[in-house]
């Protein structure tokens, strides 16, 4: 079992508490599971109060016994009830009642924030501590790029596994099914966290022919119809041919941190345009790893991105094939799929070094298929690296 080293934690409370000085508030009361994992190492039911100077206090309801053998924090106090958030809140900020509360509002349920409102801190104002919480999240310690190069070793096992599993006449599923069980065999926790609404994913898109480009509820360029309405994305029941591209798109989780990789393969030859089309998506990543570097701005990357799109002639299908598509071409990933920053539409955040995204540019043809290719990047001092090293050729079987 990977426990989270003691300093990585105090450094990141450390972090969290310059940002709560700096946006005038008295504590942070930490409740949602990727967060409760990232600044104490265990995601046992529990409450993490973080004052903007001091201790902090960790209260857990159930297991105590678990939360003391993963996490480095200590006293670990058993909670036996929410009056005791209150009162460690108090304690931690010491003899200063404290005025603002800080919350994860943003994953908070809004019953959940009545009964914190209303019967525990009646007095206090709470605000949302999501921004701080993410921006500290954002920018990964060596110790988890580590972990993260871990995750995309994996990423490159299953993808080198697609040519001695991948047969004419299997199902999409078949082949999912495969290729997460040597994920899973090879370490992936087969468990993915996503902090938006109603966002929800599994192992991968395992997506074929035509059934590749049909979109789904998701936020993200491919979907494929899955194999019920009740989950309506990833592999489906579809037969696999040869002649046409798969797309591997797979989400792996080492010790909690997330590699997002896409791999295309053809059983003989691809269909002329969508090999045209992957040719011109490997030259995205050729030339954007070039602009990735410290203090690029994200919304200026996107629209470099969609200038090349448009003057290779790809714009009609790209990042989506029907409107609405996607505004964005990358997104960050670490404990969450969704995390900052988001290389998009209008952004204006600076890439810095120690960030970690996932780059997909993908083109989308109605009743053909994908050619993609997505690499998860990290940020370093003279440009971006790619954590996933399996060929990024379009691979024919």
């Amino acid at each position: 079992m990977q426990i989270i080293p003691a300093s990585e934690i105090a450094n990141r409370i450390v972090a969290l508490q310059a940002l709560l000085r700096k946006n005038g508030v008295d504590a942070a009361v930490i409740r949602q599971n990727a967060d409760m994992f990232y600044f104490t190492g265990t995601v046992q039911d529990s409450h993490l109060i973080v004052p903007s100077s001091g201790n902090p206090v960790f209260l857990v309801r159930r297991s105590l016994a678990r939360a003391e053998a993963e996490s480095p924090l200590r006293p670990i106090i058993q909670m036996k009830s929410l009056a005791q958030v209150r009162e460690a809140a108090f304690q931690a900020c010491g003899t200063t009642e404290p005025r603002t509360i800080g919350f994860e509002l943003d994953v908070l349920p809004a019953n959940a924030f009545f009964i914190y409102d209303e019967k525990i801190f009646p007095k206090q104002q709470i605000v949302d501590i999501s921004g701080p919480v993410r921006q500290v999240r954002m920018i990964k310690s060596p110790w988890e790029i580590g972990i993260m190069r871990d995750a995309a070793a994996i990423s490159k096992l299953v993808a080198e596994s697609v040519p001695h599993l991948l047969t004419p006449g299997m199902t999409e599923l078949e082949l999912c099914a495969e290729l997460e069980a040597v994920s899973r065999k090879a370490g992936n926790s087969g468990m993915t966290r996503l902090r938006a609404f109603n966002m929800e994913m599994v192992f991968g898109h395992i997506l074929s022919g035509p059934n590749a480009a049909v979109p789904s509820y998701t936020d993200a360029p491919t979907g494929g119809p899955g194999i019920s309405p009740a989950f309506g994305q990833g592999a489906g029941n579809r037969k696999i041919n040869a002649g046409e591209i798969v797309s591997v798109d797979t989400m792996i989780i080492s010790n909690g941190y997330a590699n997002d990789q896409t791999r295309n393969f053809c059983i003989g030859p691809p269909p002329p345009r969508l090999a045209g089309a992957y040719e011109f998506v490997q030259s995205v990543h050729a030339r954007f790893r070039d602009l990735a570097r410290p203090g690029a701005i994200t919304g200026e990357l996107y629209e470099a991105v969609w200038r090349w799109a448009r003057e290779a002639g790809w714009a009609t299908w790209f990042m989506g094939c029907s409107d609405p598509r996607v505004t964005f071409v990358a997104h960050g990933i670490g404990v969450e799929v969704d995390e900052f920053p988001f290389i998009a539409q209008g952004q204006k955040l600076e890439l810095q070094e120690g960030m970690v995204f996932a780059f997909e540019p993908k083109v989308i043809i109605p009743d053909e298929g994908i050619a993609g290719l997505e690499n998860s990047y990290l940020v370093t001092s003279d440009g971006s690296e790619s954590l996933n090293t399996a060929t990024e050729e379009l691979v024919i079987i």
